[in-house]
């Protein structure tokens, strides 16, 4: 490969060009154009005893090409992918109002109504078990499923705010103990509980953050299931 006089004119009118479109944003039509400067510049002060051979500069012209390529690739990648978080937060947005279940071991229930929770059922079992408990570990009610195969899942369970001795239960946050078997052995199991979606939180990063309002915020991942 020839040498270039870097006290010529022409090399030093390229590097002050180079040196100032460090502080702009990479265009491939630049970089094509830095190629060529410094092409000519190559074959103007090349060698006459060992001049520049072709598969030379058909080399650089392939990896200047192959940068270009890259670059468009991930302009394009880029701009899809904002197309994608527009559409995703367009579709969180519609969340605002709705019902939701989300992983908690905590209710909040109010009194005379009837209060939605639930679990998450991670693999197959017999039986599942529900207390509701207040702050006192006195155990409120009880919800109790069995059967042969019960699949992996979400199931949603409805409180009619009433304790054992069928008096109703006061406005407040109660805790909930889950536990399910596969006959004698545990099986993992989540408590759900039911919250309202108040507002969407703007995040920099890729999992929206969902204000549940008095139960708190959550992200859209955590959501297991979206209320009718």
């Amino acid at each position: 490969m020839g040498t270039i006089n870097v006290d010529s004119h022409i090399d030093n009118n390229f590097i002050e060009k180079n040196n100032n479109s460090l502080q702009n944003d990479f265009n491939p039509l630049d970089l094509q154009k830095n190629f060529l400067s410094l092409l000519i510049a190559q074959i103007k002060n090349q060698d006459p005893t060992d001049p520049i051979k072709n598969t030379e500069l058909t080399t650089q012209l392939a990896q200047i090409n192959t940068a270009s390529g890259i670059e468009r690739l991930n302009n394009t990648v880029g701009n899809f992918s904002n197309q994608i978080n527009q559409n995703k937060n367009i579709q969180v947005s519609s969340l605002i109002g709705r019902r939701v279940m989300i992983p908690r071991n905590q209710i909040v229930h109010t009194k005379n109504t009837k209060t939605r929770l639930g679990v998450e059922l991670i693999g197959n079992a017999t039986s599942i078990t529900i207390k509701i408990i207040d702050n006192n570990k006195k155990v409120l009610h009880i919800f109790e499923k069995k059967q042969d195969n019960i699949k992996p899942g979400v199931y949603n369970f409805i409180w009619d705010g009433k304790d054992l001795d069928q008096n109703n239960v006061e406005t407040g946050k109660y805790n909930i103990l889950v536990t399910a078997k596969n006959k004698d052995q545990n099986v993992p199991i989540q408590g759900l509980s039911e919250a309202l979606v108040h507002s969407i939180i703007t995040s920099s990063g890729n999992d929206p953050i969902i204000d549940l309002g008095a139960a708190g915020n959550t992200t859209l991942s955590k959501i297991r299931e979206i209320l009718k």
